[in-house]
């Protein structure tokens, strides 16, 4: 929102600033060609007329004053991608004021609709947010990035379905917006509409072909379950969610209903989800009897653990190969220090050992996340691609960790096993296609 005015009170530059925000063109005139003493240099002095870096037309872009914006851009030829204290330029204000026109106005005259502020958002993440279509419309009629991300890792597309903006959601999906580009190395849009609770949304994002099957854990069905989120399941379901699939804890979705005494769901989730040899009554009430029969997981022993000894306790599981337990006590570990990327990267490693692919991307991913500046994370993240046979992706990733650490042998020999890979698999696809010429 437009800052407050700080000026000392009654101070000619403050009046200046209150004639913008009030869009009061003559008074401003006045004023100004007061401040300027018959300089000569209006425009210079109008410039440098600022309060935390907002000058005049940021002041007069908020509340839509477009006539006064137009004297101050045509006229007086203030900068229109001027930025204030905050990283935010004039056409920032109008996004946040919701002022069309003066979006308008100011795009068909210079302003960069690709401008971030101080936070990495662009006006077009603010509009989607805001749910303003005419404003989201505008925007990306004059180019604006359908997929930048913002400084917390989003797309416009992520925070219009996190705000639960379905009809600017619909605009940026006709615009071409990747319904699976990922926040974060790991949340789509439509795990931001399930966290928004929004059915609605997420039906939408469904329709433009969202991944309804996830990362690793990180799988819409289980987000929708562990919220409790009965209506979505169907939607899900029928777009193809894997009912199998297992969280961290290697429970199925129906296990977690049961767990939560959710009947409902459990009727629901039994007719699509595979039988498990070690539930013995596979029914309604034998599911939720199984589960309730389980010791709470309180009773584990690693619970009543500290968590450095649970830390040391998945290393010494992983030097002795025991890689299940290991993943399983980084986890636990991963909860008490979330900030720890090392965690996240012993995981990742504990799956590439087990030949779990997506498991070990996913971590590998977080672990980038977390700590961008270590090469480590780059040739995880590459080694998990490579086991799941994305070769040029692997490439990518080991080329980043490169640049990282130049001198890093083992990812130097990985990159060009990847290369190889690669040559090896293009080849290939080249003689498959002969043949089928023939």
């Amino acid at each position: 929102m437009a800052p407050p005015l700080t000026c000392g009170p009654g101070a000619p530059k403050r009046r200046l600033l209150q004639a913008a925000a009030d869009g009061d063109l003559q008074r401003f005139k006045r004023i100004a060609n007061l401040l300027d003493a018959g300089k000569g240099r209006l425009g210079q002095t109008v410039a440098a007329v600022k309060d935390r870096g907002a000058g005049a037309l940021h002041i007069a872009a908020f509340p839509g004053r477009t006539a006064l914006c137009a004297y101050l851009v045509e006229e007086l030829h203030q900068d229109v991608n001027a930025a204030d204290e905050s990283g935010e330029t004039p056409l920032v204000y109008a996004v946040r004021g919701d002022t069309v026109d003066t979006v308008q106005y100011l795009l068909d005259h210079g302003a960069n609709p690709d401008k971030a502020d101080g936070n990495g958002s662009t006006p077009l993440h603010l509009a989607a947010a805001g749910g303003n279509c005419e404003i989201v419309k505008a925007l990306l009629s004059k180019g604006a990035d359908v997929h930048s991300f913002c400084g917390i890792g989003s797309t416009p597309l992520h925070l219009a379905a996190a705000c639960k903006q379905y009809s600017a959601m619909k605009v940026l999906l006709d615009h071409h917006a990747d319904c699976n580009k990922v926040k974060n190395s790991v949340y789509t849009p439509l795990i931001a509409a399930l966290t928004a609770g929004s059915l609605e949304c997420v039906k939408l994002l469904v329709k433009a072909g969202a991944d309804v099957k996830g990362v690793g854990t990180i799988a819409p069905l289980l987000f929708a379950v562990k919220k409790g989120l009965t209506d979505f399941y169907k939607c899900l379901l029928e777009a193809g969610a894997d009912p199998n699939v297992r969280d961290d804890f290697g429970n199925l979705p129906i296990e977690i209903a049961a767990n939560k005494n959710r009947r409902k769901d459990v009727e629901i989730l039994l007719p699509v989800t595979s039988r498990v040899s070690y539930v013995h009554d596979w029914s309604i009430d034998g599911i939720i009897s199984y589960v309730e029969s389980l010791p709470s997981v309180e009773d584990d022993p690693v619970y009543r653990m500290k968590p450095a000894d649970i830390k040391l306790e998945g290393s010494k599981a992983y030097k002795r190969k025991d890689y299940v337990t290991a993943a399983k006590l980084f986890f636990m570990a991963a909860r008490h220090f979330p900030d720890d990327a090392t965690l996240f990267s012993n995981r990742s490693l504990c799956w590439l050992k087990l030949g779990e692919g997506d498991r070990a991307l996913m971590d590998a991913q977080v672990c980038r996340m977390k700590h961008p500046g270590w090469a480590k994370a780059y040739y995880l993240q590459g080694a998990a691609q490579m086991l799941l046979k994305d070769h040029e992706k692997a490439c990518d990733a080991f080329l980043d960790g490169l640049k990282l650490d130049p001198s890093n042998i083992e990812i130097d020999r990985a990159l060009w096993e990847a290369v190889d890979c690669m040559k090896a698999s293009h080849a290939a696809k080249q003689l498959s296609a002969v043949s089928l010429a023939q």
